[in-house]
């Protein structure tokens, strides 16, 4: 039985019964899993910015790992993100914003494929509009997540922080966030 997955909530089929890949090997351009530093490197958008000064001042992230990068998640019915733990080009915590319609997220240390989009975890969290999920510990070292098929239109945020050696080669700190303080308590 073959199953196809949509990889990244793209629609780019991936055969999920071959090998996993592993940190050491390469992908199909012959680079290795990792932020490739050579490539051009964008600047956040103003909306974002404003979106991590938000995150930020309000204390849902630390003020020491101010995100200093995105992907933006935009889902059709039935798109999925397969199961993985995020890199660790990326220092922890993760966060995600949720738009347009909820979703589901499942956590396990293995996740079953039980189809196209359908997995089987431990545990399963709605992540309704407008949520923010911060993923750290256990959760983003240990346990895999995935986003099974979606049943209707939706977009996410990720924002994550490069590790300060894994940066690209032209990348420079904006200074309108890396200096963000969190409000007094």
């Amino acid at each position: 039985m073959e199953i196809k997955l949509k990889e990244k909530a793209s629609n780019r089929p991936v055969d999920v019964l071959s090998q996993p890949v592993k940190a050491e090997e390469k992908d199909k351009e012959g680079n290795l899993p990792r932020i490739i530093c050579h490539d051009k490197v964008f600047h956040l958008p103003s909306f974002i910015k404003k979106i991590i000064k938000l995150l930020v001042t309000w204390h849902i992230l630390p003020a020491d790992c101010i995100p200093n990068s995105c992907i933006i998640n935009i889902y059709e019915a039935g798109d999925c993100i397969p199961p993985h733990v995020d890199r660790h080009d990326f220092v922890r915590p993760v966060c995600t914003v949720s738009f347009i319609n909820k979703c589901n997220i499942m956590f396990r240390t293995e996740i079953q494929i039980v189809g196209d989009g359908e997995f089987q975890g431990f545990v399963e969290i709605p992540l309704p509009v407008g949520s923010i999920l911060v993923l750290k510990g256990n959760g983003a070292d240990v346990a895999k997540h995935c986003i099974p098929g979606v049943l209707y239109p939706r977009n996410s945020i990720t924002l994550k922080r490069m590790n300060e050696e894994k940066v690209p080669f032209r990348f420079r700190p904006d200074p309108k966030i890396e200096y963000l303080q969190p409000f007094e308590l």
